[in-house]
């Protein structure tokens, strides 16, 4: 502190000689502060926009990981790494503000030594004529002030011998008061209660610079009402509180301290206006959504709570369905009303969605449970006792869901959530736990035999059961009436992965698109919709004034894929629902391959997601963008062909159309009729 209180005494002691006026020449050393850190406060101003820009992006983890800090801790880093956003540098001013503070405290309880600059051997001396004088035990002869009370000694004519005659006449000729107040004297109730007009106007600066923030700092613009009065009334109070602990001329530092910052964030946002880089309805939309979800979440648990004691209360159970979301339901239901039409068996179906569609269904054959925290969910897994699991989860054992460690003949199904090639779209050896699963068609049975052939792992129990998501998608858009559109209706709907049509080319195929009369339909992987909202904010502003042109981001209707013509991806699975369904065909723009196992050309089984890109529709390289019209052009004039060639691809790739549900229900209550036996 000795260091510091050199130099700020210096600088403090040139402004003294200048001015003549303690006061003012802490005033003056307070707005230069404010100067010596305006590129700090425009660095921190960078800092907060990025802060307040992936807001948005850092609720929606909240809303994800509310149930796992530790992943949100994860991907909370990588947002930040995103945004450039550096969460230390928010603390820089208090860092440096603190040691002023003190620095500055230092040098108004030594006056002696940093404003008048007097030998060191002079002070000594004068200390020891104070403790002659007052006793060394006395307050006033303490390390902190006893400089002060020499000069108040002085003053009052109470002096040392001649041999201080010049230190004598320059304390007599320093001046610490200012409109009348002694700025070296601590303020107290006990004694010069003029000085109390320092706290309170301390704690009245602090209610400003408060009222100023709130409606003009990007941080505190972000924060909900509540926290602005939390703030302030914080601040408010330590403003006040600090000015008692400190001498008067620290208080005065502090009070233009907070005068000298309104003015300066005025100019700081000038610089760099916030409203220019963030979107602060949109932050309060997913703000509230996020304090929703955490109300919701509070309830939930509670509920949580009870069905994990509820299902664990079951004895012999028999068969249990396990899945992560709402939307994996559609991949049972088949399955599930065949059990219930041709067996008894209780299905206990456990979701990690509280709002999962398994809770509309009332039959009393289903026991539906709601487990989504990792503290339940992971040892219901570990401890389940049941004859059967069935799931669409892969990689079963490698992450957090195990294979029961109390039952070792436990009988786990893999149902499929897809139809793309299981040696792209898995991670190696996903399947490997799994005892029997049910396969989708010819492909996907050879690859898994390949690859158990490959790395030598057992065999499992393939059942040929089909897709029972097509067989419904089917079945629902030849029981409905289609129209004919009279202009053709484009569909793009690309998969969520590194350079997908969004991130790689969808401006250059938009730029073409918009030179015909096409109606278009943009209609963007739900993931990344979730993960970078503002990107699609921005497109639908870009496009808002073509009429032909509609970025959806509302995914509630089927009806934008069913009712296309032609449907624009990259590698999503999406393209074998829209072409085995509709028999319409697929362009596929050429963008790098969504590859999960990097091992995949290892497998004999050539993927379908390779092979039958240009038998169900075109492919087109990224580089070849200008020619889109005219290829979907040629798609169109050949519509009668491909819908021959897709429902022959469709027959030939897919086992058992129109009756996959009944297979895979069959067999469940086959297998477990047989585990009675």
């Amino acid at each position: 502190m000795s260091v510091l209180g050199t130099v700020l005494g210096w600088f403090m002691s040139l402004i003294y000689n200048l001015i003549h006026n303690y006061g003012l020449s802490i005033i003056v050393f307070t707005l230069f502060t404010k100067f010596l850190l305006f590129p700090v406060n425009l660095l921190i101003q960078k800092n907060s926009i990025n802060m307040v820009r992936l807001m948005p992006e850092e609720n929606a983890l909240k809303i994800k990981y509310i149930d796992d800090k530790d992943k949100l801790a994860d991907e909370r880093l990588a947002l930040y790494k995103k945004y450039k956003y550096h969460p230390i540098l928010g603390t820089v001013p208090l860092l440096i503000q603190i040691p002023l503070v003190l620095g500055l405290v230092y040098v108004i309880y030594r006056p002696l030594s940093y404003v008048l600059q007097l030998d060191e051997s002079v002070i000594s001396g004068l200390r020891d004529w104070l403790i002659t004088i007052v006793g060394s035990g006395s307050e006033k002869a303490s390390d902190n002030s006893y400089q002060v009370e020499i000069i108040n000694q002085i003053k009052n004519g109470i002096l040392p011998d001649s041999s201080f005659s010049s230190a004598i006449s320059e304390i007599k000729d320093l001046d610490m008061t200012f409109l009348g107040f002694d700025l070296s004297q601590t303020p107290s109730f006990k004694s010069n209660y003029s000085l109390l007009l320092v706290p309170l106007l301390s704690g009245l600066s602090a209610w400003l610079l408060c009222v100023v923030q709130n409606k003009i700092n990007i941080l505190q613009m972000a924060q909900g009402n509540v926290n602005k009065i939390l703030t302030t009334l914080f601040m408010v109070a330590f403003s006040t509180y600090f000015a008692f602990l400190v001498p008067a001329g620290v208080g005065l530092y502090w009070i233009f301290g907070n005068i000298f910052a309104i003015p300066l964030m005025y100019v700081v946002n000038l610089c760099m206006p916030p409203k220019k880089y963030v979107d602060y309805e949109y932050l309060n939309k997913m703000n509230a959504q996020r304090i929703e979800k955490e109300k919701i979440y509070k309830v939930n648990s509670a509920r949580e709570k009870e069905d994990y004691k509820k299902f664990f209360a079951v004895e012999k159970m028999e068969l249990m369905f396990y899945s992560e979301q709402s939307g994996f339901y559609k991949y049972f239901a088949g399955m599930i009303d065949y059990i219930c039409e041709h067996s008894d068996i209780t299905i206990h179906y456990v979701t990690s969605d509280p709002d999962d569609a398994i809770f509309k269904d009332t039959r009393d054959q289903i026991k539906p449970y709601y487990i989504a925290s990792n503290n339940r969910l992971i040892p219901l897994f570990m401890k389940l006792d049941c004859n059967m699991c069935v799931m669409t989860m892969p990689d079963l054992e490698k992450y957090h869901i195990k294979r029961s460690r109390v039952r070792k003949d436990i009988e786990y199904v893999y149902a499929f959530h897809g139809m793309g090639s299981t040696a792209l779209t898995l991670r190696k050896g996903a399947l490997d736990w799994y005892d029997t699963v049910f396969c989708t068609g010819i492909d996907c049975f050879n690859e898994i035999r390949d690859s158990e052939e490959l790395y030598g792992t057992p065999k499992k129990r393939l059942v040929e059961t089909g897709y029972p998501l097509i067989d419904e998608m089917i079945e629902k858009y030849e029981s409905s009436e289609h129209k004919e559109n009279e202009i053709p209706k484009i569909l793009i709907a690309p998969s969520w992965q590194p350079d997908n049509i969004i991130d790689s080319c969808i401006d250059d195929i938009l730029g073409e698109l918009a030179k015909t009369d096409y109606e278009i339909i943009v209609r963007p992987h739900p993931q990344q919709v979730r993960h970078e909202p503002e990107k699609f904010e921005i497109m639908k502003e870009k496009f808002k004034d073509n009429a032909n042109i509609e970025i959806q981001t509302d995914f509630s209707s089927n009806n934008p894929i069913m009712e296309s013509d032609i449907l624009i991806t990259d590698w999503s699975d999406i393209s074998w629902e829209f072409a085995f369904v509709t028999k319409r065909p697929v362009l596929f723009i050429n963008t790098p391959m969504k590859v999960m196992n990097l091992e995949w050309e290892k497998i004999k089984t050539k993927p379908i997601n390779i092979t039958l890109r240009s038998v169900i529709g075109t492919e087109l390289d990224t580089d070849r963008i200008e020619t889109i019209n005219s290829v979907i052009s040629g798609m169109l004039e050949n519509k009668e062909q491909y819908r021959e060639t897709i429902t022959d691809t469709l027959n030939e790739h897919v086992y058992n159309v129109g009756k996959s549900r009944q297979l895979c229900g069959k067999y469940i209550v086959k297998s477990l009729a047989n585990r009675k036996k």
